[in-house]
């Protein structure tokens, strides 16, 4: 009454093949872990900013101005001029001090050398936000590229 294929007829369903992934995510897992092991870490190297193609000069009447020199050599420390009068991180803040309580707007224009280290620059900067935030005046900070001459 029931043939194969019949109305009331069940096929069976063929054998599934199962696939056992589990030796595959074992490989994967010893790549990512020799991948891991034998790189190298590296920072972020630094920047190397290109020299300024164009742009107009910023108006220097009233800012004052910090140039940071590089280094001359690796065991040296770069020296810091304000208004082209060598100058020490403590002389630079005790002159915004000295010129924010004169009550008028201080400006600052920070030049550096193409080698000088940010953090140097970011010294400079700190040194600034201090007065600003001591004095609570307001400091205005621009950085600028010097030619060559």
């Amino acid at each position: 009454m029931f043939e194969d294929g019949g109305i009331g007829s069940k096929k069976k369903k063929k054998d599934e093949a199962e696939l056992d992934i589990t030796p595959m995510i074992d490989v994967v897992f010893l790549l990512l872990i020799f991948f891991m092991v034998t790189s190298t870490m590296q920072g972020t190297p630094d920047k190397d900013i290109p020299p300024a193609a164009s742009g107009t000069n910023a108006n220097a009447a009233g800012f004052i101005n910090v140039t940071i020199f590089a280094p001359e050599s690796s065991t040296s420390t770069g020296r810091i001029t304000l208004d082209d009068v060598p100058v020490t991180l403590d002389q630079v803040k005790a002159e915004l001090i000295q010129r924010t309580t004169l009550g008028e707007e201080v400006k600052v224009m920070i030049y550096a050398e193409r080698d000088v280290r940010s953090g140097t620059v970011g010294e400079v900067e700190q040194i600034i936000g201090e007065v600003a935030s001591e004095t609570e005046k307001e400091i205005l900070m621009n950085f600028a590229v010097r030619d060559q001459r």
